[in-house]
């Protein structure tokens, strides 16, 4: 079980610069030590920066991944979500603290120090699946398309690492429209997969048209992968390969 331990530091945080003596009074610091995988160094998992998000990345700090631990200053008295990314030499995050869920800690101010212990692991990063589509001047319904089934396959085609389901009216994101299809295992392996096939169906369940195979070399802990369909009322179309 997670413990927090408490370390009385009423003199540095008094001694910060821009932080008036009522900030200083009523706020706390929190440290929050960080390890790779099962203790492995920086330089043996290519990762140079870690990053930590409290409450969805309302508080950032990134340092060095040599530092072992981050620190966040000036904060009220709460509860904090916490959560590291393992950043490698593309500032992709590679490596992440979710394998076992977002940390709960908690913060008591009064220029008091809260060290988390143990210190909270990392651990590879799934790959994060994309898909959009267009109907040209048709839409889901009218092409009787109710949503697409997606199985993602390791690069050999030789075992099954991700089925999952996306509605047809699922709302897109930013410009490009785009939508992360559910992993909510964080069963897409970034070393693994290497073909993902999709299929239309109607509001029954029945396949409408062909499925849709896209192929690619295994993108890696982290990646992005994003895929485009045409589909009209024979069903969807795609290029086989990622955009």
């Amino acid at each position: 079980m997670r413990s927090l331990k408490y370390v009385v530091s009423v003199a540095l945080s008094l001694s910060t610069v821009g932080c008036s003596s009522d900030e200083a009074a009523t706020s706390g610091t929190l440290v929050v030590p960080f390890e790779l995988g099962n203790r492995r160094s920086c330089e043996d998992l290519g990762i140079v920066a870690v990053r930590g998000e409290l409450d969805d990345g309302d508080f950032v700090e990134e340092v060095d991944c040599d530092a072992g631990e981050l620190r966040f200053t000036h904060l009220d008295p709460a509860r904090y979500k916490v959560t590291l990314y393992g950043l490698d030499e593309d500032d992709v995050p590679v490596m992440d603290s979710l394998a076992t869920g977002q940390q709960m800690i908690e913060v008591v101010g009064e220029g008091t120090t809260v060290v988390f212990d143990p210190a909270i692991g990392l651990t590879s990063a799934p790959a994060r699946l994309w898909m959009r589509w267009s109907f040209g001047f048709s839409t889901c319904t009218a092409a009787s398309i109710d949503g697409f089934s997606i199985a993602a396959w390791r690069a050999d085609g030789s075992q099954l690492v991700l089925e999952s389901e996306l509605a047809c009216n699922t709302e897109g994101e930013g410009r490009d429209q785009y939508r992360l299809v559910p992993d909510p295992d964080r069963e897409l392996s970034g070393d693994e997969v290497g073909e993902v096939e999709i299929q239309p169906h109607d509001i029954e369940g029945y396949a409408v048209g062909d499925a849709t195979t896209f192929t690619f070399p295994a993108p890696g802990p982290g990646s992005e992968i994003k895929l485009s369909l045409t589909c009209d009322d024979g069903g969807c179309q795609g290029s086989g390969t990622p955009d």
